[in-house]
């Protein structure tokens, strides 16, 4: 259930605007930088957080292609579902951009995704085969930064053949 904040620093030379949004229980404020946006920009949303308890939740920007056979790059920041990593894909919504300017055809429209982080419907990844890969890997490369691998690959790719869009 979850990952560790060690997980979370290991990850910080790759990833290094990676946060935490989400712990196992308790209310936190957001704070400024990318919670005081989300706060606004979601006022639904909250924190929860514990003094060492597992992250449910990660915000990380990545950078992929825009999208509908354009190679232009995007930008994109996605909040991540830690809860059951070892058992699922996971759930990958995307922040930003918003989805009227999302293109790429591996990513579900806003109406098709609750996202319990933001307490609104987002746009969300379309893992379409990249599911398979993951339940067929052993439960101990099922980690943090294999998912973030698998959504920078299926970012700057795309696949035709997908359902999203």
């Amino acid at each position: 259930m979850g990952v560790s904040e060690a997980s979370i620093a290991r990850l910080r030379r790759e990833y290094p605007d990676i946060a935490v949004l989400a712990r196992a229980s308790g209310p936190a404020r957001p704070r400024g930088g990318f919670r005081a946006w989300l706060h606004r920009t979601f006022p639904n949303w909250s924190a929860r957080r514990t003094g060492g308890g597992p992250v449910l939740a990660v915000r990380v920007r990545v950078e992929g292609i825009r999208g509908m056979r354009s190679t232009a790059r995007c930008r994109y920041d996605l909040i991540v579902d830690t809860t059951n990593l070892t058992a699922l894909l996971p759930a990958v919504w995307i922040a930003a951009p918003p989805d009227h300017e999302i293109r790429h055809v591996n990513v579900w429209p806003a109406r098709n995704s609750f996202c319990r982080w933001s307490g609104r419907k987002l746009p969300s990844l379309c893992w379409h085969t990249y599911a398979r890969g993951w339940a067929e890997a052993p439960p101990h490369a099922r980690t943090l930064g294999a998912a973030l691998e698998y959504a920078k690959q299926l970012l700057n790719t795309e696949n035709h053949d997908s359902p999203a869009r």
